[in-house]
């Protein structure tokens, strides 16, 4: 009964409803004054009752009305926004020895809660006083209560649950307690003492700035604990987590960096000991805060966890995956990653992952799968199995996906396939659904018959040149790695080091030699744990291109150039050129790592390109027979300090 005007209910209100077998009953907004004593006296099977948006209501009037309520039948009651500011004493005095589902009494305006009054009850399974104004909690007479709910008050400590010295709890039977959106700023050990039972503990979007040692410790019983939300959270000390019987940790959407030392915030915890002391954890979810990428620190945190089953890092900024972590944890289940910036792993990532079945990686940065990215065994067993929404590159690297795809029935595991599976690279197939990139054979074949033939006719030739071809470019590359080891052996003094920069390198490269930088330029530097700035990624929008040069530049320790053709086309090579050479005057010619990606031609061989080639020592980059050396001379260089000569003393 909603928005009607009933200023009083009686037994004669519901007179007329024949073989009256309500077992709910509802009033929402009747501008309700009055209930008399046999309002509910014909309602024998009455299990739930509801009373919302009465504010007119006397409460002494409902009390009077509980004599004739068939309590032996009901189940719930809720009382909610009737804007009541306090509760008579004996407003459930009829109640005794009777048991309830649930009692609610959430939005109102009580500051104080009195729980005498439900000392009377021989079970309650479920209180609810969430959203009022309470500061205050008199636990005594909560003895019956299992699911106490406590949400969006003022209380600024747990309340004491405990009847006196020796220890004696006034909720024995309690097992869930919600004390979410609270003002609690400090827990210890002593918070949450005579909770002998409590299985569930949620204490989400409090102010607490840091997790004491030892604060769980005496819950021996507990099971899950939720910490979530917790903005002010910047400290966790060693043992805070110690639990014994903790089996599901949720720490989600607190922004605690686990990397904190390139953090403004400071950031406080021991990774090897965070997790050392909950030694039968199964689910744990650090979703949504900030995850570190070091690799050893990373291993660190996951260390004691061999027995998890579940595990949530979504949303936690993670880049990469570190190797033979997973595989510590025999039990695993269900890994969830989404949301995160993962690119590329190592094929071991993945290894023998026995009891995995369900895997989520959607919304991530990945490009490209293939026969390496996962176990086969591995997706044979998977349940259930979500990438969608990555930045798939439809280009003949990918032809193994869709070729397995199409030949197996991972597709019915895969979630939201195909939808949102679309090519993100190259432009002309920019969106296209990856079911429907086909790529054949021979699209993707890398060595041309005609090639062969020409080889058989011109052989002698042809290897000549290229041996001279090679031997050139390896030869200017042997030497680069030579000056840059003997600099190094005498003594030239480091002036400089990546740690004062936020970036390791500023690479300078055209849009359409895009896949040689990001899928092997971008990966020998971030296999070194180098960070990189590239300007698909890094630049900000909406800028113009020489503010994000100048910006950028500005930010990174050594300035990686790959020339090319294509370069020196572009229309913003102008800027960069310029912002090339103000650099090489400013830190000499050690600030830069020329590549030589392409030949340039002749008509793009300006005067200022052939200066800057003739006064800056470059490497030549050719695939096949020595690239393992470009490569090893390429890593030296970025890693070499800007130096001046030694100084001899007199």
């Amino acid at each position: 009964m909603e928005n009607n005007f009933l200023s009083h209910i009686s037994m004669d209100t519901f007179r007329n409803v024949s073989n009256n077998n309500l077992t709910g009953l509802t009033f929402i907004n009747n501008s309700i004054e009055v209930l008399t004593v046999d309002a509910f006296k014909e309602m024998n099977n009455l299990r739930h009752l509801k009373i919302s948006h009465e504010t007119f209501l006397n409460i002494s009037s409902l009390k009077m009305s509980f004599k004739n309520l068939n309590k032996v039948r009901m189940q719930t009651m809720y009382f909610i926004n009737n804007g009541w500011t306090m509760l008579p004493l004996d407003f459930l005095s009829d109640f005794r020895n009777h048991t309830l589902e649930k009692l609610s009494f959430g939005d109102n305006i009580l500051k104080n809660f009195n729980s005498s009054q439900l000392s009377e009850f021989s079970e309650l399974h479920t209180l609810s006083v969430e959203r009022n104004e309470l500061a205050f909690l008199n636990a005594r007479g909560l003895h019956s209560v299992i699911n106490l709910v406590l949400i969006s008050n003022n209380i600024f400590e747990i309340p004491n649950f405990c009847a006196d010295k020796t220890g004696r709890s006034l909720v024995p039977k309690l097992s869930r307690l919600d004390m979410t959106d609270n003002a609690i700023r400090k827990l210890h050990p002593e918070s949450f003492v005579c909770l002998e039972n409590l299985h569930q503990l949620i204490l989400d979007e409090n102010r607490i700035l840091v997790l004491e040692n030892e604060i769980f410790y005496r819950l021996t019983n507990l099971e899950t604990l939720s910490i979530n939300r917790m903005y002010n959270l910047s400290k966790i000390k060693s043992t805070a987590f110690r639990c014994p019987s903790l089996k599901a940790l949720k720490f989600v959407q607190n922004n605690f960096n686990f990397e904190s030392s390139k953090t403004k915030k400071t950031f406080s915890y021991n990774p090897s000991e965070l997790f050392k002391y909950v030694p039968i954890l199964k689910e744990l979810d650090l979703s949504n805060n900030y995850m570190t990428n070091d690799p050893v620190v990373f291993r660190k945190i996951f260390y004691p966890l061999s027995n998890l089953t579940e595990v949530r890092l979504q949303a936690s900024f993670i880049k990469k995956l570190p190797e033979r972590l997973f595989q510590r944890m025999p039990f695993l289940n269900t890994l969830h990653l989404r949301g995160n910036r993962i690119t590329y792993w190592n094929r071991n990532v993945f290894e023998n992952l026995t009891s995995l079945r369900n895997l989520y990686m959607n919304g991530n940065h990945i490009r490209v799968i293939n026969e390496s990215s996962f176990p086969i065994q591995l997706l044979q067993s998977l349940d259930s199995f979500d990438i969608s929404q990555n930045k798939f590159w439809c280009t003949c690297a990918q032809k193994w996906f869709v070729d397995y795809v199409r030949s197996s029935n991972i597709s019915k595991i895969l979630k939201h396939w195909p939808k949102f599976y679309r090519c993100e690279y190259p432009e002309d197939k920019k969106y296209f659904l990856l079911v429907d990139y086909k790529p054949t054979d021979a699209d993707c074949l890398t060595w041309s018959p005609i090639c062969t033939i020409i080889i058989v006719i011109v052989s002698i030739v042809l290897v000549l040149l290229v041996l001279m071809f090679y031997c050139h470019a390896n030869i200017r590359n042997l030497i680069y790695l030579f000056r840059v080891t003997k600099r190094e052996r005498k003594g030239y003094i480091r002036v400089n080091s990546s740690t004062s920069f936020e970036f390791d390198a500023f690479i300078i490269y055209s849009d359409l030699d895009m896949q040689w930088v990001h899928s092997e330029l971008l990966k020998h530097l971030e296999e070194k744990d180098l960070k990189v700035c590239i300007h698909q990624r890094d630049f900000d929008a909406g800028e113009r291109i020489i503010d994000n040069i100048t910006k950028y530049g500005g930010k990174s320790w050594k300035i990686v150039v790959v020339i090319s053709n294509n370069l020196t086309e572009g229309l913003g090579f102008q800027w960069e050129l310029e912002f090339i050479q103000e650099r090489r005057q400013r830190h000499e010619k050690d600030a830069l790592v020329l590549i030589m990606y392409s030949q340039i031609d002749s008509s793009h061989m300006t005067n200022s390109i052939k200066s800057l080639l003739d006064t800056t020592p470059h490497l030549r980059y050719k695939k096949g027979l020595g690239e393992d050396l470009f490569w090893s001379a390429f890593t030296k260089a970025v890693g070499k300090p800007f130096e001046d000569p030694p100084k001899t003393t007199p």
